[in-house]
């Protein structure tokens, strides 16, 4: 089972049961498990995902209380999207996708890949204000560019490298 760490912010919108903090494992293969907020930007719900193995990160913008009622699919979606953006291979992509086959929420728990999202939540909430609002965003794009920063809680890697060195190592 795959963990989406959520923030309080989002836990009050979600619905679903969180999975009891003893019977959360930290897989060793794979990507392992992600984790979520809720952010407004341009006065807008959005998504943010971050993988807490190598800071990958995506943003779903414009959430609607629906979105919310099936998250797992929406991560599912657009983390196959991000991936198939970023040029990785469709086979890779599928076996992400069967690591992710049962998904359970839990409550936050590590504090570094927190100040590392609130970086890149602050990054996205810039980059649209200079495109002047969401109307004038290619997310895929805008979501490429984010993991092409530079990030001290990886040594000064990129995101991106750090998830191909996962997805070639397994």
């Amino acid at each position: 089972m795959r963990i989406i760490h959520c923030t309080r912010k989002l836990l009050k919108e979600l619905e679903a049961p969180l999975v009891e903090p003893d019977k959360i494992t930290q897989p060793t293969e794979g990507l392992g498990n992600w984790y979520a907020n809720l952010l407004r930007i341009d006065k807008r719900k959005c998504l943010l995902f971050t993988n807490e193995k190598s800071l990958y990160t995506f943003l779903i913008p414009k959430i609607l209380k629906a979105n919310l009622k099936s998250i797992e699919q929406e991560f599912l979606i657009n983390l196959s999207y991000n991936l198939q953006y970023e040029g990785i291979e469709l086979d890779v992509i599928n076996r992400v996708m069967q690591e992710c086959h049962e998904i359970g929420f839990a409550k936050t728990s590590n504090r570094q890949v927190l100040g590392s999202m609130h970086q890149l939540a602050f990054e996205y909430e810039v980059l649209v204000e200079q495109k002047e609002g969401l109307k004038n965003i290619r997310i895929l794009e805008l979501n490429k560019h984010i993991n092409r920063t530079i990030l001290g809680a990886l040594k000064y890697k990129y995101p991106i490298e750090a998830l191909k060195d996962l997805l070639t190592s397994h």
